[in-house]
């Protein structure tokens, strides 16, 4: 009897987070289509071909989602962080404003500009951010004194810091008309980089 019950909760298990991730795809498209606010649960149960009581078996609140979301997020940057066979040119993307190689990069940015938003007005999706932020900010300080080990972790962690604003305020500017031409930005943050992390030129 015991080995027929060990034998189902398995199944349970993986049939539970087949569920969750369904309806963490969903809300993510949800997001993504109608902005935090207006992607109600009732929208995300559709969008899942669940009820809202089947939400709330899996997620206690919106904002339970929005932590899985980010933490999907959060996996996908750490294993792309961890690619060491991967080459970016980091200057030419910041200059060309080419932050969305994948449909999947785009809605990633979308989210995180509305997870955001909303974080400075929610508490707990405000928590939620700065822990994900701590958990990249870590890894990345990890591999930067990894391949720079002449800097000391602070001046690791400030130049980690740097470049994260740099990203992100790259990324934000991208919805405003370009004024510099990218061919002399390329230049200018070639040697920023280059400067601030011989590693990433």
């Amino acid at each position: 009897m015991s080995a027929v019950k060990e034998k189902k909760r398995p199944d349970k298990e993986l049939r539970d987070q087949r569920r969750r991730d369904e309806i963490v795809s969903a809300a993510l498209a949800c997001v993504v289509r109608h902005g935090f606010h207006a992607a109600s649960m009732g929208q995300i149960a559709a969008e899942a071909r669940m009820s809202v009581g089947q939400i709330y078996r899996y997620f206690a609140s919106k904002e339970a989602i929005v932590h899985a979301i980010v933490e999907r997020i959060v996996a996908r940057r750490l294993e792309w962080m961890m690619d060491t066979h991967k080459q970016v040119d980091f200057a030419a993307r910041f200059a060309h404003r080419n932050y969305f190689s994948s449909e999947d990069e785009r809605s990633e940015r979308v989210l995180l500009l509305e997870i955001t938003a909303e974080a400075t007005r929610n508490p707990a999706v405000a928590e939620i951010v700065r822990s994900a932020d701590r958990r990249l900010r870590d890894q990345a300080v990890a591999l930067v004194c990894a391949k720079n080990p002449e800097l000391t972790p602070d001046e690791a962690a400030a130049r980690v810091e740097f470049v994260a604003v740099l990203s992100e305020g790259s990324a934000f500017r991208s919805v405003t008309e370009q004024i510099a031409a990218p061919e002399l930005l390329v230049s200018i943050y070639r040697d920023v980089l280059q400067r601030l992390l011989p590693s990433m030129s």
